[in-house]
């Protein structure tokens, strides 16, 4: 079942998804996508973690979760994209 939350940002969106996209495939992982909308992908210790990502506003963000390890919760996960975003 996807996970669903919404991260507000300080800058502009399209200047912030670069640096979030930097890390993420400077780690492995996979990112496609714009201000508008995008996905991405990335390892974890105990597997893939999925998501697609969409621009609700100039300063605000909703994420998905949409795929992820079982053993993994949500919160975590969610904690973890925030700290991109922080």
């Amino acid at each position: 079942m996807p996970h669903t939350f919404t991260v507000v940002v300080r800058e502009e969106i399209s200047v912030i998804l670069k640096k979030v996209e930097a890390e993420i495939t400077g780690k492995g992982g996979k990112f496609a996508g714009n201000a508008e909308r995008g996905s991405f992908a990335g390892q974890s210790l105990l597997g893939v973690i999925r998501g697609e990502y969409r621009g609700l506003t100039e300063t605000e963000l909703t994420i998905t979760i949409t795929d992820k390890p079982f053993a993994v919760p949500y919160r975590m996960i969610e904690s973890e994209i925030r700290k991109y975003f922080g």
